[in-house]
This record gives C-alpha cells, structure tokens and sequence, in this order.
C-alpha cells in the first residue's frame, strides 16, 4: 500500500451445562452445592421468572452452548490474552531487549539526509519504499527499514546496529499469528476473537442476575462458588473492553479475508482498488530531484499542522524522478494511528491521505490499532490494557476450573491444564533469557510449551500449579538476574522498571507457596487454590 504500513497483531464453566455459570447454582430442590455448607433455596424462588428475556430453557442452551465453545477455545485464547497483555509494552521491551543502543527523543533533518544516504548505499538494489521511524517518547530511538534491512540510526546520522531478532517481535508473533504462517495464523486468531465476541454476548444473556449478582464474590465457600463468582465478575465488568479486544482481533485477523471477498463482490477482484476506496489512493510524482530536502519538508509538515507529531517517513522510489516522501503523524485527541501528508521531493505539500477527516469508514479502519493496543492514553493507557489483557486470561483460566472442579475426579487433563496455565509464562520467561543469551528463543518456547503440559500431565501428584508456580517465580527473577549480569544494572528508568516488576512478581507468586507450607496439603486447581 502506498500509504505506508498498515499495522496489524471468557467465560467457561461446568462442562456440558455452560461456563457462565449461574451465581446460584444450586441442584434442583435447594440442596447444598458440594463442598458448600450452606442451605441455598431454589433458584426459582430467588429471581422473578418475568426478570430476564429469555426462557429457563434457552438460557440452559445458551449455557450449553457457551460451555463447548468456550472449553474448545479456552486454551488458544489463554495464549493469546497472556501475550497480548505483554505486547502492549511492546516499545518498551524492545528497549530492555537493546539497552546499550544509543536513544534520543530528537531528529534534525541532517541527521536524516546522512541515514537515508548511507543506508541507500548499503542495499544492492534501490527499494521501493524506505521506512523511517522517528524517535519518540515511548521508542526515542531512529530506524530505518526496507526490504527485511534495517539499521538503527545515531545522533549524527551514522547507521548503528541491526535490530536484534528479538524476543519482543517473537512475543508479538505469538499473539498476532500464533507462531503459524502469516495468512493462516491471522485466519485463526481473527476467528478466535469473532467467536470471543460471541462467548461474551452467549455468557452475558446467560446470566438471568446480571445486576443482581455485580458484586457478589463468596471467597469463603466452595471452590466452584469461588472461581464462578471470579469468572462471572470479571467477564460482566469487563465485557465492554474484551468486545473490543474480541472486534478488533477479528479485524486485523479476516481483513484479508474480508478484502479478497469485498473486491470480488465490487470491484472485480481488484485488491487495490478496494484498499484504495477505504485508505486512500496512491499518488504519482515525475520529474523529481535526485536529493530530498529533508529540511523543507520538516518545515512545511510544521507549518501545515502544527499540532501533528511526526512518528514516521515513508520515501517511495527513492532516487528516482517519481520518489516522494508520506509523513505519519499523530493528532491530539484522535485514536488514528497517523494522519499522512504528502511532500515531493523538494518538500511542496501534495495534500494529505484524509485519514483524519476523511470518509467515516477509513477514520474507524486505521484507529483499529490503537484500539486493540491501548498505544492512545500514554502509559496509562498502556497499564489499564494489560491488567484487562491479563483479566481476560484469567476469565479463560476461571472458567476451566469450574468446569474441573465440579467434576468429581481428577484425571490427565487437569495436569495438562495445569501445565499450560503455567507453563505458557514460563515458556517466555525461558525463551526471553534465551533471547538476551543470543539463544534459539523460539525453540526454548515452543519445546517448554511442549514439554511443561505433557510434564504436568503424566506427573498430577509431583508437577501441579505450586511448583510450577514456584519453578515461574525462579524463573521471573532468573530473568532479571541475566539481564542485569549481561548489560548492568546502571539503566535508563524504563529497563530498571521492567527489572523490577519480574522481581515484584517473582515475590506475588512466592507468598501464597509460604502460606500453602503452613496448611495440609490438597488437591489444587490451575490457579493453585484448593479444591473444595
């Protein structure tokens, strides 16, 4: 796209009986639940039978329903949740992946005339288009792309080091496409978050107390009364965000789909033409001089929109007479990745792509991203969606442990459930050490997603969630310990934050392991508390 890049990346329960599990899940006759030492009186006489829309019987197929789709899903949505609360901080991470990269949050033309040059000179064959993006807050750091090349840039202008194939990009990879091939990984994790949208709504109408039960949460009574009022409270409390976790995935995950469909229904199977529509036709330039004026364009780019901050460059055909250069630029108070203005080679304004204030369907398409990410807000933004990401994972992992405690054995699969809830952060914690180790990452994270379920599986009484809870804590401050052993602890406040948030939460996971000393010992669930 001449544009530039675009830029893309629950409730179960009683198995059989649906995973929004009814907060007054009490047996037909008001019997006490098992486990649970109270007298509850029967569910019909606690709520109002003309109280809620639908029927006692849909509401027992919708609940079926939410079961099987969400004990098939809860698993891929697991992974998914937990990368994407890391991938928020994606910027950040690769900051504490290279700290020893020189950063600065300024750019002067000189400094981008010499970067451009030099990196030009290094490619066999003159690209097609060349990406710059400019230093910012979050990422004070300049870098130049094109065609798989890259170089991070200096103060003056001279190319740094490569972009390290790091275990942020791996991180991303994982919540984006699952580690599959691209088409095939953004098919599956799009239809994941359609079918997370449909899990919520499914759980929200299967709820007949609603508003009744907002802030109900018996913590003192049986297991399954405790991990279903978690589930129920963290899904209706946080249902607005996961639709729109659940909507956007799916937008950046079928919009191939939706492309290749939409241009053979109206445009004749035109791709572009139907790209075009929606973000914007690409321009053409003749007769260019052979040097842009980077100082000219800096200059008009000010002029044209003085409360627009610059965040990338985008040169088209550079060195030829058809290059010009796109400049991305955010706007204050608008969820848009960038608004993109139009120089020629001598820096004269071509217009700018309407983004902005443009048809109302292409505004909604590219603020898709930061909806999805929380890149909108600062670090506020940032910090609210990863504790809903990691909310939303525990809704997944809360919903399976209904379903498991309500049965009356333990087998195999709660070993393997075991396994993955907390193998999966201890699968990146293990590769991330790899990574800064100059290590195999992807390898490390797949064999310990493998290997850490099948573990679990076959040893139920020796590798459940407490030492698997203790090996993540090990792990997390291990991780610490490499970084600051391979780059020093003398680092700017967000790597020095990264560092000791693994230790914070190395500490979180360990309290619980001291007090689980002092009781007798019981069977436990995903999360690690005992089963009632």
């Amino acid at each position: 796209m001449g544009h530039g890049r675009l830029h893309a990346a629950f409730a179960v329960g009683r198995g059989g009986h649906g995973p929004a599990v009814p907060d007054d899940a009490t047996p037909r006759g008001g019997r006490p639940v098992p486990g649970d030492r109270t007298w509850h009186r029967p569910a019909t006489d606690r709520e109002p039978a003309m109280s809620w829309p639908l029927r006692s019987a849909q509401v027992k197929r919708l609940r079926r329903a939410h079961s099987v789709l969400g004990l098939t899903l809860a698993g891929l949505l697991y992974v998914i949740c937990l990368s994407g609360a890391l991938a928020v901080f994606h910027e950040a991470l690769e900051r504490w992946e290279q700290p020893q990269l020189p950063e600065s949050p300024t750019y002067s033309a000189p400094q981008l005339a010499h970067a451009v040059d030099r990196f030009l000179a290094e490619t066999a064959t003159p690209p097609d288009e060349l990406f710059v993006a400019l230093p910012s807050a979050s990422l004070p750091r300049m870098r130049l792309s094109a065609d798989g090349h890259e170089r991070y840039v200096t103060s003056s202008g001279t190319l740094d080091a490569a972009p390290a194939d790091s275990w942020t990009h791996l991180l991303v990879h994982l919540h984006t496409v699952l580690l599959l091939p691209e088409t095939a990984g953004l098919i599956v994790t799009g239809s994941i978050g359609a079918l997370l949208c449909a899990l919520i709504l499914n759980g929200l109408l299967s709820h007949p107390n609603l508003v009744k039960d907002l802030f109900r949460w018996r913590r003192d009574r049986s297991e399954v009364l405790h991990h279903t009022d978690l589930h129920n409270r963290l899904g209706v409390w946080g249902s607005p965000f996961f639709l729109m976790f659940g909507l956007t995935g799916a937008f950046f995950g079928l919009i191939g789909v939706l492309v290749a469909a939409g241009a053979e229904r109206w445009f004749d199977g035109d791709r572009d033409a139907l790209i075009a529509s929606v973000y914007g036709a690409d321009i053409q330039v003749v007769g260019a001089p052979p040097q842009i004026d980077f100082q000219q364009t800096l200059d008009e780019m000010a002029r044209l929109a003085p409360d627009a901050t610059p965040i990338y460059l985008m040169i088209h055909r550079p060195g030829t007479e058809r290059q010009f250069v796109e400049v991305g630029a955010t706007l204050p108070g608008r969820l848009i990745y960038s608004e993109i203005y139009r120089f020629d080679a001598s820096g004269t304004p071509l217009g700018h792509q309407g983004l902005s204030d443009g048809p109302l369907a292409r505004q909604i398409a590219y603020s898709v991203y930061r909806l999805h990410f929380g890149h909108f807000g600062g670090w506020a933004s940032k910090l609210l969606y990863g504790v809903l990401g990691l909310a939303l994972a525990w809704v997944c992992v809360s919903g399976v442990n209904i379903w498991l405690a309500r049965r009356d054995h333990r087998s195999v699969v709660n070993g393997l459930w075991d396994g993955l809830v907390w193998g999966t952060p201890i699968a990146l914690a293990a590769s991330a050490m790899t990574a800064l180790l100059e290590g195999p990452a992807q390898a490390v994270l797949l064999a310990t997603l493998a290997l850490l379920p099948t573990a679990a599986g076959a040893l139920p009484g020796r590798l459940g969630p407490v030492p698997l809870r203790g090996l993540l804590a090990l792990c997390l401050v291990a991780l610490a310990g490499v970084h600051a052993w391979r780059f020093g602890i003398d680092q700017p406040p967000v790597v020095v934050a990264i560092n000791g948030a693994l230790c914070a939460s190395a500490l979180c996971l360990t309290g619980p392991l001291l007090a689980a000393r002092r009781r007798r010992p019981r069977a436990t669930t995903a999360l690690g508390a005992p089963e009632g």
